[in-house]
């Protein structure tokens, strides 16, 4: 039944009568519930390697803030005390979660800041993402210089440490290399003779002439010494394709042109070119160098090197030099052809090569079609590379072999790929990645070095970076970090993986640990054992 107007509004003022009558009578309103506090997170530097991961809180809309906990996720992390105002709090390497799956070494994290204020009152921040790679130690670049990440060499410990590195110091200027302090202070320099840029190579210091050699390929070589000047350098128009030291610090160069030959650490002819104490050449000088040379214990080269003829057919063959002999044109002690090769659809490929580390094996690379490789163990001083004088053969493995190296005191052989690390076992080939599965560069980034750990480490570094446009180096911007388990068929497998936006390069201590350097910052990697323990 609809009510006249009359009616309504009687309702209206009955109903304002009771409203009022209840007023008085004690029955007040809630008061509103007030608004839940703000909490606002920063991450001051989103990737980061260091010590500890500095983050900011800022917390409003409480009058006391009872708790303040940091979240990876739904994993509590840590809680911290707050008074006021934009606070930095610091997540310590210990406080993260490294063994979750989502996390691993980088922690890739993604962080949050849940605030209670003392009434209760609680509110959770906006999801930050964060990259944190724990280190032992982090030292800033006292000159702030802009160098090369990558030639890097590292002399003394503690205080008295100091790194290597080059860099142009102006467009067109003269070559630079810089020597920094651990301990700070200005970096000091040294014009040198020869092109020093991102290929450039710093040999070890040896530990009788207390020398490195500096080289880069197709341009020359000098030796540096303990005081930071050049004690020797090559010839001007000697073009090095590569160079290993003797053990009394004398180098074996092998030219762009097929020459080898010996160079004193050392000169007193006051020009500063060293004393080539014997010179060989092949001859037949048309070959092109397999591997690296090898100096001997007992005081031997071992050269390989891929001789091509026409019909398709090529020789690889192993030389073995007298490091000591006194003939002005060297002493050639043998020489075998180690592994012939036909190919009679196409001219023969180039194999990558390396020696086992006394020699005795010539372990060859070769690419086959449709992106493969495989990997061939030979022994150096018998030919034919099959029955005896062969060692093993590996399966095809996936990608075209780019490198190889032997690590674990010379137990295993890393044969990388353009974008895979293959770990195999010495002795029989066998694949030695933990369920048979390559290590690979991340995305679309080609492995660029190899860095085996000085024995009797059995880990394994390498260094990734973008495909080398033409003839333009490319820098590395990841390292991944490889161990293995204890025994005889110990597996190899992915300990960390650490990726920069600018540039990075790697290089071991006189205690052999791991330095990092990228941008301004130097980094001591923390022991393989702590990692390890925070990613079993």
């Amino acid at each position: 039944m609809l009510h006249p107007s009359v009616t309504r509004r009687a309702w209206r003022t009955a109903l304002v009568l009771v409203s009022g009558l209840a007023t008085a009578c004690g029955n007040d309103p809630p008061p509103p519930t007030p608004d839940p506090p703000q909490v606002n997170l920063t991450v001051p530097e989103g990737n980061l390697a260091g010590t500890a991961l500095p983050l900011i809180v800022n917390v409003s809309g409480c009058e006391k803030v009872a708790t303040l906990n940091l979240y990876d996720r739904t994993t509590f992390l840590k809680a911290f005390p707050y008074a006021s105002g934009a606070t930095t709090v610091e997540l310590a390497a210990a406080d993260i979660p490294y063994a979750n799956p989502l996390v691993g070494i980088a922690a890739s994290l993604s962080l949050t800041a849940e605030v209670v204020c003392d009434d209760g009152r609680k509110n959770t921040s906006l999801p930050q993402p964060a990259t944190f790679f724990p280190v032992a130690r982090a030292v800033d670049d006292p000159q702030g210089l802009q160098v090369y990440s990558t030639p890097l060499a590292i002399d003394g410990t503690g205080s008295q440490m100091t790194f290597l590195s080059c860099a142009k110091t102006t467009t067109g200027g003269l070559e630079t290399m810089y020597r920094h302090n651990s301990a700070g202070g200005g970096a000091t320099l040294l014009q040198v003779p020869t092109v020093c840029n991102a290929s450039t190579v710093i040999t070890p210091r040896n530990p009788t002439s207390r020398k490195r050699w500096v080289w880069t390929p197709g341009y020359g070589a000098f030796a540096l010494a303990d005081d930071f000047k050049v004690s020797s350098r090559t010839p001007i128009d000697v073009a090095v394709n590569d160079l290993s030291v003797m053990p009394n610090g004398d180098a074996i160069i092998r030219t762009r042109t097929g020459i080898i030959q010996r160079v004193s650490h050392a000169t007193t002819d006051g020009l500063g070119i060293g004393v080539t104490r014997w010179a060989y050449k092949r001859d037949i000088s048309v070959n092109d160098p397999i591997g690296q040379l090898l100096v001997t214990g007992t005081g031997k080269v071992l050269v390989a090197s891929h001789i091509a003829y026409s019909g398709n057919r090529a020789d690889v063959v192993v030389e073995e030099l007298d490091a000591e002999t006194n003939a002005a044109n060297g002493t050639r002690i043998s020489e075998v052809v180690v592994k012939e090769i036909l190919n009679v659809n196409a001219a023969t490929p180039l194999p990558v090569g390396s020696f086992s580390p006394d020699g005795s094996i010539l372990y060859l690379g070769f690419a086959l079609p449709e992106n493969k490789s495989q990997i061939i163990a030979c022994i150096s001083n018998l030919p034919g590379c099959n029955g005896n004088a062969s060692r093993w053969a590996t399966d095809v493995l996936t990608g075209q072999v780019t490198q190889i190296s032997t690590y674990a005191n010379g137990n295993r052989v890393a044969a990388a790929t353009t974008q895979r690390v293959w770990l195999l076992d010495n002795a029989t080939g066998v694949i030695r990645n933990r369920e048979n599965r390559s290590v690979d560069a991340n995305g679309a980034l080609h492995v660029k070095y190899l860095l085996p750990a000085p024995a009797p480490s059995t880990d394994l570094f390498f260094l990734n970076g973008p495909e080398a446009q033409g003839q333009t180096v490319t820098l590395p911007v990841e390292l991944v970090g490889v161990d293995q388990t204890p025994g005889s068929v110990a597996e190899g497998r992915e300990l960390f993986r650490y990726q920069v936006p600018v540039s990075m390069g790697a290089a071991f201590d006189d205690t052999n640990r791991l330095w990092m350097r990228t941008g301004l910052k130097l980094l001591q990697l923390q022991p393989s054992s702590q990692y390890r323990s925070a990613r079993p």
